[in-house]
């Protein structure tokens, strides 16, 4: 894949989150890319990264107690099993994240010791493609972002959003989050299929998910009246809020697959050509990514996961 346009979108979302953004995330992110054979949007985890600084609204994790401080709360664990798009940048939100990997991608010989890495079986597109894939997992990627007070007026200050009024007892509130582990299946025809358990998000018990929801989107500029109806759908019917910033040359829609919905999003190139087609969906127990260079071949992987 071209990387020219790529890598100017993946730079800005990083670069978006500033002073804030430390550098573990950037190392993160550099053990992941180093890892894979092909250098592709990969939607699904870098929506999910790019957007960890707004964690309580766009990204679902399955968080896990690892410190003392942690264990010592009372959490409240939300599993996100859709998937929506909002044309908005997330990474703008202003809260203080970090990040550690487990681990950067590692290749495995079959499924068997894939299962043993990730801790989960894999499924692969049956009878669709006719080389077999090289595997490779990727480790446990953790997240933790803590609310500052004066950033998040700030942020408000800066849209004009002078009606918003931050809590102060928001005031060092973290929230954390885990992705992963993920199997990578890479096919020799430019086809990948990422595949991982479900995405959750663990807040501390008391914390009104829904009026942050609010106040969030509100410092991105959103009006107040879409900001209230966007936190309303994420709290009533919890869903991983895929950001594509506005300004992102993609077309995005719903298919139907045999399975079941799904998102489709057409990535296109400088000269407006489609230059990689991801499709997504996410079921109980699984979060599906499959890329593909052209639609038909990308749908058609898709439909052959159960």
């Amino acid at each position: 894949m071209e990387t020219n346009h790529e890598d100017r979108w993946v730079a800005g979302q990083f670069a978006t989150l500033n002073p804030q953004w430390q550098p573990d995330f950037a190392h993160g992110r550099q053990l992941l890319d180093a890892g894979l054979n092909k250098r592709t949007r990969s939607w699904l985890w870098m929506a999910a990264t790019a957007a960890a600084a707004a964690a309580a609204v766009c990204l679902a994790v399955l968080a896990v107690p690892q410190t003392r401080a942690y264990a010592q709360q009372l959490w409240n664990r939300v599993v996100l099993n859709r998937i929506d798009v909002v044309r908005l940048d997330l990474s703008d939100l202003p809260l203080q994240a970090h990040m550690t990997m487990n681990g950067s991608q590692q290749k495995v010989q079959d499924l068997d010791e894939a299962e043993r890495t990730a801790g989960f079986r894999p499924y692969l597109p049956a009878g669709v493609l006719q080389t077999a894939p090289a595997l490779s997992t990727v480790g446990l990627m953790n997240l933790e972002q803590t609310i500052h007070v004066h950033d998040l007026e700030a942020a408000l200050r800066k849209v004009g959003a002078s009606d918003v009024q931050v809590p102060p007892e928001w005031e060092g509130v973290q929230l954390h989050a885990e992705i992963g582990p993920m199997v990578v299946a890479d096919y020799g025809d430019d086809v990948q299929v990422l595949q991982a358990p479900p995405i959750g998000l663990s807040v501390p018990t008391g914390f009104p998910l829904e009026h942050f929801a609010e106040v969030a989107f509100r410092s991105l500029g959103v009006s107040v009246w879409e900001a209230r109806a966007l936190a309303q759908k994420f709290v009533a019917n919890p869903g991983w809020l895929l950001d594509i910033p506005p300004d992102e040359p993609v077309n995005i829609q719903e298919v139907q697959l045999h399975t079941g919905r799904a998102l489709l999003v057409e990535d296109f190139g400088d000269d407006g050509k489609v230059q990689r087609v991801t499709v997504m969906r996410s079921t109980a127990g699984r979060i599906y990514a499959v890329m593909a260079n052209s639609r038909q071949m990308a749908l058609k992987v898709a439909d052959a996961l159960p």
